[in-house]
């Protein structure tokens, strides 16, 4: 009989089963940090009580000798073949040890962040045609309101304006199509300043903190970038870590994989673009002050920030830089050589010439209202 000693994951979240109304007796139970997803009989909530505490099995069936060890052992071997009971090496290893020395915020933002990980996409095309039956049957929600009656006029803001920001800002889209353009490292590297450059410092209680080019949360300044460069005309192809205090790109990795898009969802126009910048979390740097779980959400804001200068740089160079959250996490995670569980590939950009901007738009128009605006 193995004297091998094993403990309940550390990482699970379990809730009753939407059946046990019907007297089936059962549970659910999610291990987050596997993603892995069991319904059991609500006699093995005793062992993961019982595992809590390392044990051998034989230790298991020598307090519970009343029942047959054929039970004992079969419902023990069940979990144990679910991996919701682990042996004592496993939980001493990443990615457990890792998590429970690494993570800093508590179990709700631990189950949202590690559920959404890797997650499978539907196609480009299975995704649309989701989208127009959804529309086809149930009616959307308005995307935008109107006031009434003594609302204030503003001055008129045109589509067109001879304000440089502004007319930036008009002119931005996501066009998703490339012309095969080479960018320049002059090009790249405003993008990226744009993005995370450094612009001073600022004296707090914790010492000289950064100054960046958008807002972050106690000055933390949780993101790295990395630029995957397959076309430049300065800069060889390969992988790109951009140092924001040196402004400058590191080698990372020389072997770029023949398409890109199994790293983004299977979107198959990434294939076609020269640049593809991911911006990547540190979340260290933010827990280290905040223990507070709103922090992560900070940390999303402020992707979104980044971004947007991104894009705006992009466009002001006559670029399109184009956005998606639809990542293969690990994958990206491996390219970059990341290996803390806390450093996570959060959001992506194509940055391209693009061709005539296939999708059919028009004007906007001010004056019909929604059937139920406030």
């Amino acid at each position: 009989m193995s004297r091998k000693t094993y403990l309940t994951s550390p990482t699970l979240v379990i809730v009753p089963s939407p059946n046990l109304s019907e007297g089936n007796g059962s549970f659910a139970v999610f291990d987050y940090l596997k993603g892995t997803f069991a319904t059991l009989p609500c006699e093995s909530l005793f062992w993961l009580s019982y595992f809590k505490q390392p044990h051998t099995v034989h230790q298991a069936y020598e307090v519970n000798s009343s029942n047959q060890h054929e039970t004992i052992y079969a419902e023990i071997d069940d979990l144990i073949d679910r991996g919701l009971l682990i042996p004592q090496s496993e939980y001493d290893s990443p990615p457990y040890c890792e998590f429970r020395e690494r993570w800093k915020w508590d179990l709700t933002t631990a189950l949202f962040h590690f559920t959404v990980t890797d997650n499978e996409f539907v196609s480009e095309a299975d995704a649309a045609e989701i989208v127009a039956e959804k529309a086809r049957s149930i009616p959307q929600p308005d995307l935008f309101w109107l006031n009434r009656g003594s609302a204030i006029q503003l001055p008129s803001t045109p589509a067109t304006t001879n304000e440089p920001l502004l007319a930036t800002m008009v002119a931005r889209r996501t066009n998703r199509t490339s012309c095969a353009h080479a960018l320049t490292a002059d090009q790249l590297g405003k993008c990226l300043f744009a993005g995370t450059g450094i612009t001073g410092e600022v004296e707090t209680s914790s010492g000289w903190l950064p100054l960046g080019m958008t807002p972050s949360g106690g000055a933390r300044n949780p993101f790295e970038a990395f630029a995957i460069v397959r076309r430049n005309a300065n800069i060889p192809p390969g992988v790109y870590h951009y140092s924001a205090a040196e402004h400058s790109l590191g080698l990372v990795n020389t072997e770029l994989p023949d398409r890109l898009a199994p790293y983004f969802a299977n979107q198959t126009w990434v294939d076609e673009m020269g640049t593809i910048i991911v911006l990547t979390a540190i979340f260290e740097r933010t827990m280290w002050k905040y223990e507070d779980p709103n922090a992560y959400r900070v940390i999303l804001i402020e992707a979104g920030h980044i971004a947007q200068n991104i894009m705006l740089a992009a466009t002001d160079l006559g670029f399109s830089a184009c956005p998606t959250a639809a990542l293969a996490h690990s994958k990206l995670r491996t390219l970059f050589g990341l290996s803390q569980i806390t450093h996570a590939p959060l959001y992506a950009l194509t940055i391209d010439k693009p061709m005539r901007n296939p999708d059919n738009t028009r004007p906007w128009r001010n004056s019909p209202a929604p059937s139920n605006a406030t």
